[in-house]
Formats: C-alpha cells, sequence, structure tokens
C-alpha cells in the first residue's frame, strides 16, 4: 500500500502550491476560509495516506483518529467560504465562526480520541479482517451523531447556493454550478461510504474525492471571469459609456455591441445603413475616419480601432472597435455660432458704414455753421449786440466740440480699419511737449491750474508723425487739466534711459482705482468716479492716443494712486539723444519707473 501514501503525498503537495499561489496571487472574498479548507483537506489526505501504508492496527486506527481534524474542519471551513465568496456575508467576522472553526474539529477529534472509553464511534467489532489489509470500521451511534453535525454546514451551503441561484445573472450560473458540484460530491461519496461501504483502496473515499473537487474549482476560479472586478469593471465600463460602442470582426460582421448603440437604433440598421457604416472601414488607415454618419437623425463621427491578433500582432488584425462619437449639438452650436458671428459682422459693418456716413454728412453743415459763427462774432457783419454774443460764443463753442467729436470718431474708424498713414519722420519731443503746454496754458489758466514746463532747452529726437504725436500729447495735457483740482499743478518731463525716451504728464486730480486699463483705453469707454462721471466727452481721446502711439511702436501706460493723482507716460525709442542722461520737470520730481507698467493708461475719467 505505499504506492496509496505516494499518491496521497504527491497530491497533498500540488494542493499546497495551488493554494501558495492562490493567496499570494489572486483576491477574492473568503480567502482565509478557502485556505483552511485547503489545510484541512490536505492533513486529511496525509493522514489517510498514512493509514493506507501501515500494517498494524494500532497505527491504522489512530490515523482514522487523527484525520477526523481535517474531516470535520473541511466542510465546516468550505461552507464559511461560500458563505464569504458568493454573499459576502458580514457575521462571519463574529468571533462564533471563529468557535466554530476550532470546536467542531477539536469537538470530533476528543470524541474519536476517547472511543476506547465509550465505543460510540467505532464499536468493538471494529478489526481488520482475515485476509484484508485494512480495518474495517463498524460504526457507532457517535460516529452518525458527528455525521449530523457536519451534514448542518453541508445543508447551509447548499441553502447559501440555492439563494445565490435565485439571484444571480444567468452569467454566473456556472460558477455556481461547481461549487455546487464541489460540495455534493464528497457528499455523496461519504453517504455511498457509510451506507454502501463504498471503498476506494479500502479507504473512505471523502477526502479523494473532495480533493478532486476543489482542485476543479481552484481551476475554475483562476479562468473564470465572473467574480474577477477587472474583467466585471470592463464589461461595466463597455455597457454604461454613453458612446455607442460596436466590434466587427475582420469578416466585417457585427459581433457585439454596448447598450448606448442599442438605443442609438444600430442594432434596428437597415441593410444600406449597415453598408454604409462599413464601407468607413479603410484597411489601409482604419485608425481614424473623417466621414460622418447619420443614423435616426442624429450624426456620429465614427473613430476605428484595430484590435491586433495576440497570437501574431503583425499579422492579420481581429476585427475593429468602432465608438460612434455623437456630434449632433456639437454641429448646432457651431452652426448657431457661424450664424450669429456673421450677424455680429455684418451689424458691426452696418454701424461702421452708418458712422462714416453720418459722421461725413455732419462736417459739411457744421464746417458752414463754424464758419457762420466765427464771421458773425468777428464783428463783419456788424456790431453784435452783448445779449446776443454770449449764446453765440456758447453756439460756436459746441460747434468746435462737435467737429473734434466727427473728427475723432473717424479717425477711430480709420485706425481700426488699418487706412490711417502715418509719418516716420525724426521728431524733437522735447519741443512738441512745449509747445503743448503753451498753448495749454489759457486752458489752464481758466481751471486755475499752474503748467510746470520742462527746464532748460534739451531735445529728445524720435522717429514718428509730428501731427499725431502731438495730437497724443495735447489730449494727455487737456485731461489733466480737467482732471485735477483748482491750485494744483499739472507737470510735463522727460525722461532717457537705455534708449528709450519717456514722456510723463502728471496731475494732481483723483486718481484711478486698480484694473480700470479696459475702460481708460476702451473705444467710448469713461472712468466713473465717486458714482458720476468726472466729466462729459464722447470716451474716445486716449484709446485713439493708444492706438497712434502703438502704430508708431510705441506705448502709453500710466501709474495711478487713488487720492494723490495720476502719470501718463509715452514711451518711444530713441533716434539720437543730445542731452544729459535724464532730463528733468522743474519740479524735478519725475519718476522715471512706474508703479505699475500697464499696457493701457487714462486719466480718471473721459478722454477729451
Amino acid at each position: 500500500m505505499q504506492p496509496v501514501f505516494w499518491a496521497a503525498a504527491s497530491v497533498s503537495a500540488v494542493a499546497a502550491v495551488v493554494m501558495v499561489c492562490m493567496l499570494k496571487y489572486q483576491h477574492f472574498h473568503g480567502k482565509r476560509f478557502y485556505a483552511l479548507t485547503f489545510i484541512a483537506m490536505i492533513w486529511t489526505l496525509i493522514t489517510v495516506g498514512a493509514e493506507a501504508s501501515t500494517p498494524s492496527f494500532a497505527c491504522q486506527f489512530d490515523m482514522a483518529v487523527v484525520a477526523w481534524l481535517g474531516n470535520a474542519l473541511v466542510p465546516v471551513a468550505w461552507c464559511f467560504f461560500v458563505f464569504a465568496y458568493v454573499h459576502q456575508a458580514e457575521w462571519l467576522s463574529k468571533k462564533r465562526v471563529v468557535a466554530a472553526l476550532v470546536l467542531v474539529p477539536v469537538g470530533c477529534f476528543v470524541f474519536a480520541a476517547t472511543n476506547s472509553m465509550h465505543q460510540l464511534v467505532y464499536t468493538a467489532e471494529t478489526a481488520i479482517l482475515p485476509g484484508d489489509r485494512q480495518i474495517t470500521y463498524i460504526h457507532g451511534p457517535g460516529f452518525f451523531a458527528i455525521t449530523a453535525v457536519l451534514y448542518t454546514f453541508v445543508a447551509a451551503t447548499f441553502y447559501a447556493l440555492i439563494k445565490a441561484f435565485a439571484r444571480a445573472r444567468r452569467s454566473a450560473w456556472p460558477l455556481l454550478t461547481m461549487l455546487a458540484v464541489v460540495t455534493i460530491t464528497p457528499l455523496s461519496a461519504n453517504a455511498s461510504y457509510v451506507i454502501f461501504g463504498f471503498t476506494v483502496f479500502g479507504l473512505d473515499p471523502t477526502a479523494f474525492m473532495f480533493t478532486v473537487g476543489i482542485l476543479a474549482f481552484t481551476f475554475m476560479l483562476l479562468t473564470n471571469k465572473t467574480m474577477d472586478m477587472a474583467s466585471i469593471g470592463q464589461s461595466i465600463l463597455f455597457n454604461t459609456t454613453s458612446e455607442p460602442v460596436i466590434l466587427i470582426d475582420n469578416n466585417r460582421r457585427v459581433t457585439l455591441m454596448n447598450s448606448a448603440a442599442k438605443r442609438s437604433g444600430l442594432c434596428n440598421l437597415s441593410k444600406a445603413d449597415a453598408d454604409a457604416l462599413l464601407a468607413k472601414i479603410d484597411t489601409r488607415s482604419p485608425r481614424t475616419t473623417d466621414a460622418s454618419l447619420t443614423i435616426e437623425q442624429r450624426i456620429y463621427d465614427p473613430r476605428i480601432q484595430e484590435i491586433e491578433s495576440p497570437l501574431d500582432p503583425n499579422g492579420a488584425i481581429l476585427g475593429w472597435s468602432i465608438t460612434l462619437v455623437d456630434i449632433t449639438d456639437r454641429i448646432v452650436i457651431t452652426r448657431a455660432l457661424e450664424d450669429a458671428l456673421l450677424r455680429a459682422d455684418e451689424a458691426n459693418r452696418a454701424k461702421d458704414e452708418f458712422i462714416s456716413v453720418v459722421s461725413h454728412e455732419l462736417r459739411t453743415p457744421l464746417t458752414s455753421l463754424k464758419g457762420g459763427l466765427a464771421l458773425a462774432l468777428s464783428g463783419r457783419l456788424g456790431e453784435i449786440d452783448a445779449r446776443i454774443r454770449s449764446p453765440l460764443e456758447i453756439a460756436q463753442r459746441n460747434g468746435m466740440r462737435l467737429s473734434r467729436l466727427v473728427d475723432n470718431i473717424l479717425l477711430a474708424q480709420k485706425i481700426d480699419v488699418d487706412a490711417l498713414s502715418l509719418d516716420a519722420l525724426p521728431v524733437d519731443l522735447g519741443t512738441l511737449l512745449k509747445e503743448s503746454l503753451e498753448e495749454n496754458k489759457m486752458f489752464a489758466a481758466e481751471q486755475k491750474i499752474d503748467l510746470v514746463l520742462p527746464k532748460g532747452d534739451q531735445t529728445a529726437t524720435i522717429t514718428g508723425d509730428a501731427f499725431a504725436i502731438r495730437q497724443i500729447i495735447d489730449n494727455l495735457v487737456s485731461n489733466a487739466i480737467k482732471f485735477s483740482e483748482q491750485g494744483s499743478t499739472v507737470e510735463g518731463s522727460l525722461s532717457i534711459r537705455n534708449g528709450h525716451v519717456r514722456l510723463s504728464i502728471k496731475d494732481s486730480g483723483r486718481g484711478i482705482p486698480d484694473g480700470m486699463e479696459g475702460q481708460v483705453f476702451g473705444r467710448f469707454e469713461q472712468v466713473k468716479n465717486g458714482g458720476q462721471y468726472a466729466t462729459q466727452g464722447s470716451g474716445l481721446g486716449l484709446h485713439i492716443s493708444q492706438q497712434l502711439a502703438r502704430q508708431m511702436s510705441g506705448k502709453l501706460f500710466y501709474d495711478s494712486v487713488v487720492g494723490e493723482g495720476t502719470t501718463f507716460h509715452m514711451e518711444f525709442a530713441t533716434v539720437a539723444a543730445r542731452q544729459p542722461a535724464v532730463i528733468l520737470s522743474a519740479a524735478d520730481n519725475t519718476d522715471d519707473t512706474p508703479t505699475s507698467a500697464t499696457t493701457g493708461d487714462t486719466p480718471e475719467a473721459v478722454q477729451a
């Protein structure tokens, strides 16, 4: 009987290797109960093999008694494993489960080990019959009592499986069937042994049959994907994605589609639609396709991906995975945006044309109006009564203001459409600054503002259009006068550093809050102060000034401190610097480095 022992030892070794691999590489519920089942099964196989290999009655009987530790532990551990694997039962973590795993096997072993005192497990007739090598066991009532206790765990296992069958999907039935087979096979073998005396090599066949069953289940556990999280996750992801996905084999037959594809009507495709979809598969460049597909009034963009053969990655492909991206809403939105942009462009053109026509139509009557008023006020048409002169002077000022507005609108329009041509000639920036300050002295005196002129006769030559630069300076100076408090000063200064000349106009006004650059340099924009506009105006002066500076490769920006005032800077590259490194104003208070180098700047309210 030595071959029986070695066979049992070999199977036990295989079972041990399988158990270690499962514990190390597999992750599933009930792993510790599964391990205990393996250990009990290996224990039983070793003791049964040892029993078969010894000729003496005493050794065989002792091995049979020791085997009860494994015989009793197997159904208990297997029952708990099934509950954990199939139902993830929370009660398995309680102490009574551990007690059952310890007390049931130990109790059965103690009861069998004390058989000599009570003869309840094996009767006195148990012996090696003449001509036999193995003991013929005559079971007593204690044996059947132990069996009944263990069968309650088997019955609980079947209850768990029946409950699982009732709620599981059909895809899980093969796995549950294998669990049922593993459970019922040793039960049938044990019943045949007890009732009919069926043996294997003269031994109880229960352990052998359970070993075969559990090894078969282990193989299925390794290969079956029913409880595999990665496989289940891929299936869920495939079926829950919002985009239709279909799989087509290399014979161009649809083999699988997800739920979104079925909902989108792909399962009811006409043959013409199916052929149109398959025709989009270009085997020469199957990665993507630009052609769209219309299905039930929805437009889809097919994204095609090859499915390579794992046996021959460089050979023939298995098929294609086609993801249909619904672009209906995107196309509708794109078309709506295009229509809106077209309408906005047309409206903008109409607005520009209207402004241009109105501005040009206003110029002729404005010229006549200004000329007539000037002629009347000159006295050439006769003396004018004082009561009449005052309203005529008001009309003349408003006419000039309206004329400047028209000129500014036309100039802004030319700048916006790149229709303004500027000279690029040497310009003495210092001279233009002095001229502007001189010519604004009268306006400053009316506002009770002192203008501070640069000292000396220095010059700073830049390249640009003298008329445009003078327009920028005049706008900065007039704004500074308007926004300064009465009795304060407006300073003009020049400074040169690193080949750049900076012209600065500093006022003593209320300052500009942070973050107002867009309004300062915006078209028809004005900065509010204290909830009201600082003054009336078109909001074009600084917008035009900044655009003119940019067109001459210059910069216009500002520094401002609320409550103290604002300094506007205009900066250009120098052509020649024939003066000291820094030319200061009369107040000698020019700061060459702005506190905030903004790309946009303006006084705290309206531009002239």
